[in-house]
């Protein structure tokens, strides 16, 4: 068999690229067995209310200040993995179809977008008063509008105590966050008040919850899966659409139409990692009400739906915006963004279902939305931003779950002996492409000695 020059170059190369999945191949990932049925230890523990089992370890503030949950292998408490529930942000999609802070739902952007998109060019036939007469009006709706961002930690919380739950083979322990009352520099978000809930299920045992034939999932025992809940939303673009109307009345030769549909709500949420020393800041963060438990994070990496991401550098202050998570074949049903770790048995992660449920005010189906998210490293921890279109005057339900699982390989890691075979293959036909060089001839490999 003789292979020319071309024929090698195009050999190394394929070696070169393959070289990540031969890696991937010496270190195979396992699945963690996931056990049907978990004890579950449970009570105060401080300021901590604690579920405890052989698998994890979880606490989350017992008085309901704010909706945070810190978790760990029971076994290695050395690193303690932190969501936290920062806010909710409402969003302008006309450009991108995903949360990206150069695109906030406030009156300035809204102003610069809208006006800019629908309404100035169809001025252009107007005389100046007329002209005056709308731009005023448009402003008097703006100064109207409620700020995008609802911090969650400036708002009051009430926490229903956790109650254990059986149906069946079924076992879980129920408890839930509801937003009580918005802080008085916020006076617009009135409406959110008892229309937010954090709707938390511990699960004893594994199930799959089927709400219909097209949409389910599956729970294992020792996961956290929360409802996050929405209703009575006022949107900031509907306000605007009172302006259309206005204008539709006052004008409506100029036919000017704004799509309600470019805008969404996304929910903040930060993750981070930190040392068992470090669990002080986070109880002075909820005593206090100060975010800081991030400014002690030891997170070094996620791997996103698969997809190896570094967070130790602040993107956010090197002039770089949110990106979308991207959905592959593999993560087609199911996100899932995963703590990394080195020489661990288990990591943290937080998954979500990428549809959301939009409900009538009785609580059955309407119709399913598609959920987005978009990310961004912030410094030792990451911005999660989990992405839903506008649903109107309807109740959003989404269900995303935190738990352990088996870590992830960090792909940065090679076994010293793959290595040097990588390295030596390497050589041998970097000589067998120099003999090329060098007879200018073709290389009959297999009778070389």
């Amino acid at each position: 068999m003789k292979i020319g020059k071309n024929q090698i170059f195009a050999l190394t190369l394929t070696l070169l690229l393959t070289l990540p999945a031969i890696a991937t191949a010496a270190n195979p990932a396992v699945n963690a067995e996931e056990p049907e049925e978990l004890p579950v230890e449970h009570g105060p523990w401080g300021i901590w209310y604690k579920f405890e089992t052989p698998l994890i370890t979880l606490i989350f503030p017992a008085g309901g200040k704010k909706p945070m949950f810190l978790w760990w292998y029971t076994n290695d408490s050395n690193e303690i993995y932190v969501v936290k529930f920062k806010g909710v942000i409402e969003y302008l999609a006309f450009d991108l179809p995903y949360y990206d802070r150069r695109y906030p739902a406030d009156n300035l952007t809204i102003q610069e977008v809208i006006q800019e998109k629908y309404i100035e060019p169809k001025l252009s036939g107007l005389d100046q008063q007329e002209h005056n007469q709308i731009r005023n009006n448009f402003l008097w709706w703006l100064i109207r509008l409620h700020r995008p961002y609802l911090p969650f930690s400036a708002c009051t919380w009430k926490l229903s105590p956790p109650e254990l739950v059986s149906k069946g083979d079924v076992s879980y322990w129920s408890f839930n966050f509801t937003l009580k009352q918005v802080p008085l520099w916020r006076p617009g978000f009135k409406f959110a008040e008892d229309n937010i809930e954090i709707r938390c299920r511990f699960y004893n045992t594994t199930t799959t919850e089927i709400i219909d034939n097209d949409h389910n999932y599956t729970v294992a025992a020792g996961q956290l899966k929360f409802d996050f809940v929405v209703s009575n939303w006022r949107w900031n673009i509907d306000k605007i659409q009172n302006f259309v109307d206005w204008l539709k009345q006052s004008h409506p030769e100029l036919n000017v139409t704004i799509p309600t549909y470019k805008t969404g709500l996304a929910l903040w949420i930060n993750m981070a990692s930190i040392k068992l020393e470090d669990i002080t800041t986070a109880e002075n963060e909820i005593q206090n009400q100060q975010e800081t438990v991030e400014t002690v994070s030891q997170m070094k990496a996620a791997t996103l739906n698969g997809q190896y991401y570094s967070v130790s550098a602040n993107e956010t202050k090197k002039g770089q915006y949110e990106r979308q998570l991207q959905l592959t074949n593999r993560f087609r049903k199911r996100a899932r963004i995963q703590f990394t770790r080195r020489e661990a048995t288990f990591a943290g992660f937080l998954e979500f279902v990428p549809w959301a449920r939009l409900l009538y005010e009785n609580g059955t189906t309407y119709d399913y939305v598609n959920v987005t998210a978009s990310y961004i490293a912030a410094g030792a921890h990451l911005r999660l931003f989990l992405c839903y279109p506008y649903f109107g005057n309807y109740t959003l339900e989404h269900d995303p779950t935190i738990g352990l699982d088996m870590a992830p390989t960090i792909p940065t890691l090679i076994p010293p002996i793959m290595l040097a075979i990588l390295i030596g293959a390497t050589i041998a036909i970097a000589i067998a492409v120099a003999a090329v060089k060098i007879k200018k001839k073709p290389v009959n490999i297999i009778n070389m000695q």
